[in-house]
C-alpha cells in the first residue's frame, strides 16, 4: 500500500533508512529527543517510528551518508484530508 492509499490513522510520519548507505555514525540517534531511533546490534534502527513529530526531517541533515528518507509533506497533506 502506497502512502497515498493510507488514511491519516494508518499513515505515520517518521523515517526509513537505507541500510546500504547507513554508516551506523549515529548522528541521528543522538538529534532525535523522541526515540524514534536505537541501537540494534550495533546498527541504528528506527524503533519507534509513530514517535516522530509529523514534518520533522531535520536528522537527514545531520546524515552524511543520506541514508534516511522521509515521506513527503505533500503524501503528509494528502492522508490528512482524507480524514
Amino acid at each position: 500500500m502506497s502512502t497515498a492509499d493510507m488514511t491519516p490513522r494508518e499513515f505515520v510520519w517518521g523515517p526509513t533508512i537505507n541500510r546500504p548507505a547507513c554508516t551506523d555514525c549515529g548522528a541521528c540517534l543522538d538529534f532525535c529527543q523522541n526515540g524514534v531511533y536505537e541501537w540494534v546490534d550495533g546498527h541504528v534502527m528506527v524503533a519507534h517510528r509513530a514517535s516522530c513529530i509529523a514534518g520533522c526531517s531535520h536528522c537527514t541533515t545531520l546524515c552524511e551518508a543520506g541514508a534516511l528518507a522521509f515521506p513527503t509533506i505533500d503524501e503528509l497533506r494528502a492522508a490528512r484530508r482524507k480524514d
